[in-house]
């Protein structure tokens, strides 16, 4: 009948329950090491859309005078005024939610119908998590995004792992070269930074194996490099260091193929080296290599399905991923082969 009450709107069949909040709020990954927010810090925002400022290397680094004196000023003068120039960027959020259930017989043949739910909501974070790894590692992995100076790609002998690889350089110094690879990435961030050392390298697993057991490397470092790959690798609140740079071990997989076909997965991070500079302070306006804008954390809602007799669990977050200053990065494409 027309303007007959339908019980499907009712007001609080979809809630945010507090218990399901507090268990997202306690979720740790469990498809392997993640870094995204660790090289793309997270930048909490207000609006689902805005301006944002990135850092101009022109103006920043220019000065009047090249001998240092253009801030000298004289008795009863004003200093010079300053007025640095920017580059304005937007974003703009995107929502990612995934959903599952657990039904009435799931739930009565549960030892813990809390344990069900936690893991129906842990696992679905896992893949929203996933995908967020997924989307930071496509943007730093791709080459195009690089000047040609902060980019290299190795083949063949050059590669860490190839049969043939010069472990120590022909320089006549005998200095090790997978850090001398390094080094050059060091060098060209600080080139187009006008002096920013890279406090950050991503050394995807089956790389930092290579790079553990090189001999070049081992006889450069062999009093620290033993740690990289100790039991405690894994922490990220406690990453190891190498030569000034916090070290990223990123352990992450996914499912290449399609539904229904054999399994294979892949590395996330896959077989490239970055090197760069992630800011500890996050603003609108920092010079870093990349952020992630996020409002809010992990939003949870309930509902019931009455028809199929199970109950609906959805997580759902509101981000963007955004590159903000590529100069603040080196690539090493294909570091082994």
């Amino acid at each position: 009948m027309a303007g007959s009450f339908s019980p499907n709107a009712a007001v609080g069949t979809v809630h945010h329950p507090t218990p399901l909040t507090d268990l997202s709020l306690t979720w740790r990954p469990s498809t392997g090491v993640m870094i995204a927010d660790r090289v793309f810090p997270v930048k909490p925002v207000k609006h689902e859309s805005d301006t944002y400022y990135k850092w101009n290397k022109g103006q920043r680094f220019r000065v009047t005078r090249s001998d240092g004196q253009g801030s000298q000023r004289a008795d009863r003068t004003a200093a010079r005024l300053r007025n640095y120039g920017f580059t304005e960027d937007s974003y703009k959020l995107y929502e990612y939610a995934l959903a599952e259930s657990t039904t009435d017989r799931e739930k009565a043949n549960a030892d813990d119908a809390l344990s069900l739910e936690e893991s129906r909501i842990h696992g679905i974070q896992d893949e929203l998590m996933l995908d967020y790894e997924i989307r930071v590692a496509n943007i730093i992995r791709t080459a195009a995004n690089y000047a040609a100076a902060n980019t290299t790609t190795l083949a063949g002998v050059a590669q860490w792992n190839n049969a043939s690889f010069a472990s120590l350089n022909s320089n006549g110094l005998g200095h090790s070269t997978i850090k001398a690879n390094i080094d050059a990435g060091k060098k060209a961030v600080i080139a187009a930074t006008g002096g920013i050392l890279p406090n950050t390298i991503i050394l995807p697993y089956e790389v930092a194996i290579v790079a553990n057991n090189d001999p070049g490397l081992i006889d450069k470092e062999k009093y620290t490099l033993s740690t990289l790959l100790s039991t405690d690798m894994l922490d990220l609140e406690n990453p190891p260091k190498l030569w000034g740079m916090t070290v990223l071990i990123p352990t992450v997989q996914f499912q290449t193929t399609t539904e229904g076909e054999p399994d294979s997965l892949g590395a996330v991070w896959g077989k490239d080296v970055w090197i760069g500079f992630v800011n500890p302070r996050v603003g609108l306006n920092s010079l870093t290599f990349g952020l992630t804008f996020r409002k809010g954390g992990f939003d949870v809602r309930s509902w019931r399905e009455e028809k199929s007799k199970e109950n609906m669990y959805e997580c759902s977050l509101l981000q963007t991923e955004k590159l903000v200053a590529a100069d603040c990065g080196y690539l090493i494409k294909n570091a082994i082969a």
